[in-house]
């Protein structure tokens, strides 16, 4: 017998489909180091290149197409015996860990929760900061999920598209800036609320193009203004109750500020800035793909 692993078959296949290492090695949540060492034992087990390069793409031989339909039939075969029973919400015994930031646990977790708890009440929900690398806490398994800011990450971790989140300002009623119509570049920026969840320094894992607080709460877009602010808090929540009752004016995500807003605690100003607009993603390691209780939970949480 041709002594083969299953993950040199797997390999074989995903290169008939993509015709491309760097397209294979995505699709299989594996670096494109790892698919070319595969390829090479491949080769010397089968005594034949199996793929040769063209300026199209690879370009498989008359042996790897003489054997392409048995290896996708075996590796379908093997799928379908392995395959685990289909995720059932309400017999389901396990834990997720959901990594969040306050933003995320403001708005999302506790409509998760009480949802979770009315139809799965098996399942538990364990909720983590998201402070820490994102890519070290999908990598370790110290979390399941993570919600944040979309970002470029490494190939084996998946960011799914979730919704775009827009920033406002937002000032008291009667703060001037709202009587006298007055622009931003009026406001003195130390009277410009500062939200530092992850402190002034971009935070692990996060693109330095983006803010810190951006990353991690959604709050003020610009966290190192040229004036220092007298106001710094740790969360866009207490943000919106600080601008409320003060003369201060702070940049906050629009879902955050709409409770207050409805009430008439604060007002939108609008047209004062340059629109900035948030995409936010749900991220998870390409390992999981498989794994139905983690995609019942992402649709769950869209669906929310």
């Amino acid at each position: 017998m041709i002594a083969l692993d299953l993950n040199l078959l797997r390999v074989f296949d995903a290169l008939m489909e993509t015709r491309s290492v760097t397209r294979a090695a995505r699709q299989l949540g594996l670096t494109q180091p790892a698919v070319s060492h595969a390829l090479a034992r491949l080769r010397r087990v089968m005594d034949d290149p199996l793929f040769l390069r063209q300026q199209s793409g690879l370009q498989p031989t008359a042996r790897a197409e003489e054997i392409a339909g048995g290896v996708r039939r075996g590796l379908a075969q093997f799928q379908a015996a392995l395959a685990p029973t289909a995720f059932e919400p309400a017999r389901a015994d396990r834990t997720f860990t959901l990594a969040a930031s306050p933003y995320f646990c403001h708005l999302m977790v506790p409509a998760l929760v009480a949802h979770v708890r009315q139809v799965a009440p098996g399942v538990s929900l364990r909720i983590v900061p998201s402070g820490e690398a994102v890519v070290t806490l999908l990598d370790h398994g110290t979390a399941d999920l993570a919600l944040g800011a979309a970002m470029s990450l490494p190939e084996r971790i998946v960011v799914e598209p979730f919704y775009e989140e827009q920033m406002v300002w937002i000032a008291a009623p009667d703060n001037p800036v709202v009587t006298q119509r007055l622009p931003l570049a009026a406001i003195d920026p130390a009277a410009r609320i500062t939200i530092t969840p992850g402190g002034p320094a971009p935070l692990p894992g996060f693109p330095a193009g983006i803010g810190a607080t951006a990353q991690a709460d959604l709050g003020d877009w610009r966290t190192t203004p040229t004036v220092p602010s007298r106001i710094t808090v740790y969360e866009s929540q207490t943000a919106v109750a600080l601008v409320a009752r003060t003369d201060l004016v702070a940049r906050v995500s629009a879902r955050i500020a709409a409770p207050a807003v409805a009430r008439g605690d604060v007002v939108v100003l609008d047209g004062v800035d340059e629109e900035v607009r948030i995409p936010i993603a749900l991220i998870w390691h390409a390992r999981q793909r498989a794994d139905q209780g983690l995609a019942w939970l992402r649709a769950t949480i869209r669906a929310l």
